[in-house]
């Protein structure tokens, strides 16, 4: 998802480390998601795998109690995360406000749905290889 939101920037003439410097800017507040300086890239790169990690978690645990094909449950809770982080962190960061408003809208939800895919796809080899023999 990173490399993803990374790539896009750098092509639409963004620059490459913008997406990790917004991040950052989530807890070093608005003026630091649009300066993208070394401890700033690597806060956001922090806080995105720590983020990551915790939205993964609560995914396994919804995907072991809901009986749906895991990669499409994946990819609707990649889809359902995009408000929550643009727009509930939102009241709670004026840097996460700065990234709504700096992101584009079009890499903000395809960068959540390859992130929900890729969940989803590694849930599900996981599910797959604990109920194998």
């Amino acid at each position: 998802m990173a490399l993803v939101a990374m790539m896009a920037t750098y092509a639409i003439g963004m620059g490459l480390f913008v997406a990790p410097a917004m991040i950052g800017g989530i807890v070093l507040g608005p003026q630091a998601a649009t300066s993208p300086q070394p401890l700033v890239i690597i806060s956001g790169l922090l806080l995105h795998m720590a983020l990551s990690m915790v939205f993964g978690v609560a995914f396994a645990l919804l995907a072991a109690r809901v009986s749906a094909p895991i990669v499409a449950l994946g990819l609707a809770f990649g889809v359902a995360l995009w408000p929550v982080n643009f727009y509930v962190l939102s009241f709670v960061s004026a840097g996460a406000r700065a990234m709504a408003a700096h992101e584009p809208v079009w890499l903000a939800v395809l960068t959540h749905v390859i992130f929900g895919f890729v969940l989803g796809a590694i849930v599900a080899r996981a599910t797959a290889a604990d109920a194998s023999p």
